[in-house]
């Protein structure tokens, strides 16, 4: 079966550096130190010796690259993150040009000016093909429900593209309910509720209620939200009598957001997602190269889906979405 994964990451040496610049500048340690996952650095950069054989014995046909945390968000000066997000997303589309049909890319945006970050958005997918974009989070502690951000909105509901909210480290503050339990920072509880969070913040501002045709990716099976949409609305009815949404949470959810099988799961899981999210908005992806893709297929197949269910996720929702 077909196999599309949307959540690929691939990096150079001066992504890399932007990390232990964040981490230099703000004086708050990453959480975990991926250089250290097994074959990462080795892998996140290659394309030929690793990547391909390794897509090709899992069966995948495409990836959708994109880079990783903390990325051109991690970087402070406007002007230097306009210059690299430009010629990272140009070095990009060179590999997806060198090798046809097995690439297809996510821009990466200087958000540190959002109406750079829509010039840059319009030109990735106009004039180099990109499906969408990724965004690494917050950008210096700024999230995305910030109206200075709605151009960015504007811009992508006009072009029919998905922003694929990746995850970040929290802000000082928020690490303080983590004090003492370096156990629960990073993949394990600290990244999810950052993004999940941050995809909340989003709805509650209204940025679906002005640009309603807008499109919001989650990883990781949407980072815990497709279990939580009675608590969801449950609450927000409860703590505001006069509800300034013109939906309920969970209708935006399940309208404006779709979800990936990026990173590890249990099955259970996935079919609570499949039930909650319903099958057509649910993608295949790998969070490579942190996850092995043959692990990634392996934990599909053992989930009970009939094979027109797991051929949307694997590549129909996809192609759909992204309009591959």
């Amino acid at each position: 079966m077909k196999k599309i994964s949307i959540e690929e990451h691939w990096g150079t040496p001066e992504i890399a550096k932007i990390k232990d610049e964040w981490v230099e500048r703000t004086g708050l340690p990453w959480s975990v130190n991926l250089s250290e996952v097994p074959f990462v650095s080795q892998r996140i950069g290659d394309f030929e010796k690793y990547r391909l054989p390794i897509m090709d014995e899992a069966g995948i046909t495409m990836q959708v690259l994109s880079t990783g945390s903390p990325g051109i968000q991690g970087i402070e000066e406007r002007g230097r993150a306009i210059s690299l997000a430009k010629r990272i997303n140009d070095l990009q589309a060179e590999i997806i040009k060198r090798y046809p049909g097995r690439f297809a890319g996510f821009a990466c945006l200087p958000t540190q000016d959002p109406r750079e970050a829509a010039r840059e958005l319009e030109r990735t997918v106009t004039q180099l093909g990109f499906k969408g974009a990724m965004v690494q989070g917050h950008t210096n502690f700024e999230y995305l429900d910030e109206e200075k951000f709605w151009v960015l909105w504007e811009c992508a509901e006009a072009l029919g593209v998905p922003i694929y909210l990746h995850i970040n480290d929290p802000c000082r503050e928020v690490r303080k309910m983590y004090e003492g339990h370096p156990e629960l920072m990073g993949p394990i509880w600290s990244w999810g509720v950052e993004a999940a969070t941050h995809a909340l913040r989003i709805i509650g501002a209204g940025v679906f209620d002005e640009f309603p045709k807008a499109i919001l990716i989650l990883g990781h099976l949407g980072e815990s939200l497709p279990y939580l949409l009675g608590r969801l609305d449950e609450g927000y009815v409860m703590a505001f009598k006069r509800k300034r949404l013109k939906r309920l949470f969970s209708e935006y959810i399940r309208g404006n957001i779709l979800i990936t099988t990026s990173g590890k799961y249990r099955p259970e899981a996935l079919l609570c997602a499949v039930s909650a999210m319903g099958v057509d908005r649910v993608l295949f992806a790998v969070d490579y190269p942190y996850v092995d893709p043959r692990e990634s297929v392996g934990l599909v197949e053992k989930t009970p889906l009939s094979d027109e269910e797991k051929e949307k996720i694997y590549h129909l929702n996809a192609e759909r979405w992204l309009k591959i």
